[in-house]
């Protein structure tokens, strides 16, 4: 997207990066404060199963398309092949897309936690990717990218003819994208943070437990002792959220956005989708030699695979946590466990995405880049109720004392408003072929 809109867009990054950390943040202070994920406070506000369900399909319809497990897989075979893989590809491809998907679905079966096998597997990812990366764009893009880029940062606007299909999908992925919020706060009650140490935890069926997760509240009685550890859990969450999560993203987009850049833009190039790999690979291959295929082309698939169980275990965790919140009979079918509605939600997910994989692949329903975008569009509106939600939360059931200032309350309003306007800027065009800036 850089490549083809200029650098002036690295704006919306910094700011999806700064807005969801924020977010983030104020959602698992609610955890640390009564132990339950903040979608229990959803709840709150009207009838349980009615959001239980509303947040359910509002997470997984975007999700079930496996954009990232297809794209992940052509990144495999391009690296088997040692070039892109074409029409005549495509049962190696679907074979690999299968593979890569059953092997999401194995990690979340192991673990005490399936938090913390997640963890375990993600570090790993994050690090090689990041390395990979720093590896590519130091020795491959030329200085003048990284000042350009970094100037883009500052230059808020926004091109005209853009695609807005594009341009949502890359907003609502940065940094984690819809449901980020929802899923760290079940994290925090699964590490244990504050209060979610009363609570319980999703444990996995290889190596876990039955563990039952209560649906009460344990709020922690407010007094100076209790608040000195309170701000102890805030440096905590912050440093999770604001570091883990948004800073390293951000990071990780800067170099590739560099990358891009300072090699394809001098040769007038702006490929989309998986072009973008093999191109930037060749041009690196120039500096690089034939490793810069490798380069390129592994950190492409680390990123996408990491992308790919990430958003499976977020999306069941979730919808989990909402019924089993909201819905006694979802308890006494699962006898006190929450394993079983996690794995029949997964599996649920694994099927369809199944399905559509090999639509996609073998018939030509749509390509890896597309359906990752469609997701993407799909959960932006997920995203954009998230923070009005939020606001409510926090001075409708936070105690004073407990609150955030009055700067990150605009702030989240602002974000409201941000990532409403790119969602109204999609449906326009999309709906009704109207852009906002033609």
């Amino acid at each position: 997207m850089i490549v083809k809109y200029g650098p002036s867009l690295m704006w919306m990054a910094a700011v999806g990066c700064i807005l969801q950390a924020i977010l983030g943040v104020e959602s698992m202070k609610y955890t640390v404060y009564c132990g339950q994920p903040i979608h229990e406070a959803y709840m709150r506000l009207g009838k349980p199963i009615a959001w239980a369900w509303a947040w359910s399909l509002m997470l997984f319809i975007p999700v079930i398309w496996p954009g990232w497990a297809a794209a992940s897989a052509t990144a495999v075979v391009a690296l088997q092949l040692g070039r892109m893989p074409g029409p005549g590809d495509s049962n190696l491809v679907l074979i690999w897309a299968i593979a890569l998907l059953v092997v999401s679905l194995i990690i979340l079966h192991l673990g005490v936690k399936i938090q913390r096998t997640l963890e375990l597997v993600n570090w790993p990812i994050v690090l090689g990717v990041i390395v990979l990366v720093a590896i590519a764009v130091v020795a491959g893009a030329p200085s003048y990218a990284w000042v350009e880029v970094g100037r883009g940062i500052f230059s808020f606007g926004l091109p005209r003819g853009a695609d807005w299909f594009v341009i949502a999908a890359a907003i609502a992925y940065i940094p984690a994208g819809f449901g980020f919020n929802l899923m760290l706060s079940s994290y925090a009650r699964d590490k244990g943070w504050g209060m979610g140490s009363k609570v319980g935890y999703i444990s996995a069926v290889i190596g876990g437990r039955r563990v039952k997760i209560s649906t009460e509240e344990v709020p922690f009685e407010v007094n100076e002792e209790n608040l000195r550890r309170w701000k102890g859990w805030l440096r905590v969450i912050r440093v999770d959220s604001w570091i883990v999560m948004s800073l390293l993203t951000f990071i990780t987009v800067y170099m590739t956005s560099v990358m891009a850049y300072g090699l394809l833009a001098p040769k007038g190039l702006a490929p989309m989708g998986w072009k973008v790999a093999a191109v930037q690979a060749e041009a690196l291959g120039a500096v690089l030699g034939p490793v810069a295929w490798v380069i390129v082309l592994l950190g492409g698939f680390f990123m996408l695979f990491g992308t790919q169980f990430g958003l499976m275990d977020a999306v069941s965790r979730v919808i989990t946590d909402n019924f089993w919140i909201a819905s006694r009979g979802v308890r006494k079918w699962a006898k006190d466990d929450p394993r079983r509605v996690y794995y029949a939600v997964l599996y649920l997910l694994f099927t369809i995405a199944l399905i559509l994989l090999i639509g996609s692949i073998k018939f030509g329903w749509a390509k890896p880049y597309g359906i990752a975008a469609t997701g993407a569009n799909l959960g932006l509106f997920a995203l954009t109720v998230a923070y009005p939600l939020q606001i409510i939360v926090n001075y409708r059931f936070l105690p004073k004392e407990l609150r955030p200032n009055a700067i990150v309350t605009i702030l989240l309003f602002l974000g409201m408003i941000y990532y409403g306007f790119f969602l109204t800027g999609l449906l326009l065009q999309t709906l009704a072929g109207i852009q906002i800036l033609p």
